[in-house]
């Protein structure tokens, strides 16, 4: 078909797989239930969300400041043998990213083409200044309802949505441009967070039932749902 995965997917990490993804030991298997890995040749962002679990994991692990950095380790390790869904990148905004990383991360990617590659930013244009593999998905990442109108100018290269954290009611109407549509909840326990109510869940499930798009619950909904999880994936 494209937040940092959003911080609030960071917290679906055990501890020994955030460990493991600050040292760049492996290729981390995720718990973001959308994907099957998370691939981080960058740490950083500087979009400085006040939900945001990346910058609270660097913190624990003595970077404060949280710049964009390339981490050489983590770009250098193998992918899977078997055919994956990769997320690139969870822990950063390739909105923040200079040119020459983000050619050196496509490059990597054209040469791995079994494998379906995920992108995310809350800055869609930014896929305008790039010339993807085909084997790359392509979304926006949206919390209220300003950003998916300012992501739909965007359409022409971005095809899939996610909507996590979900901050608002977002009218569904829009989005039938998209070809995926991801819903999550904000976790962690931050002052001010924000619960979405399950009728605006609801609206957009409908509405993505109506239009034949597959929709995907993340786990965080799972209690506000109150049902079995929708977790549909495009073809």
């Amino acid at each position: 078909m494209i937040h940092v995965a959003t911080a609030t997917e960071q917290d679906e990490l055990t501890a020994s797989e955030r460990l493991a993804l600050y040292r760049g030991e492996k290729l981390t298997k995720t718990k973001i239930d959308w994907c099957d890995f998370s691939w981080n040749p960058v740490w950083g962002c500087r979009n400085n969300c006040p939900y945001c679990y990346a910058r609270k994991l660097a913190k624990r692990f003595g970077d404060s400041e949280f710049k964009p950095t390339w981490k050489q380790k983590n770009f250098d390790k193998p992918f899977p043998k078997k055919l994956s869904r990769i997320f690139v990148n969870s822990m950063s905004d390739i909105c923040w990213w200079p040119w020459e990383w983000m050619e050196s991360v496509l490059k990597k990617i054209a040469d791995n083409r079994m494998h379906t590659f995920l992108f995310l930013t809350k800055s869609p244009g930014i896929y305008f200044g790039y010339e993807f593999p085909l084997n790359c998905r392509l979304g926006a990442t949206v919390t209220r309802e300003k950003y998916l109108t300012s992501s739909l100018a965007l359409s022409e290269k971005c095809d899939f949505v996610s909507i996590e954290p979900m901050l608002e009611r977002i009218y569904p109407q829009p989005l039938n441009i998209f070809t995926w549509v991801i819903i999550g909840a904000e976790t962690g326990n931050r002052k001010g967070k924000v619960i979405p109510k399950r009728k605006w869940i609801a609206e957009i499930v409908d509405y993505c039932k109506a239009n034949q798009i597959p929709v995907f619950l993340k786990e965080s909904l799972r209690e506000i749902w109150g049902g079995e999880l929708i977790q549909e994936y495009p073809k």
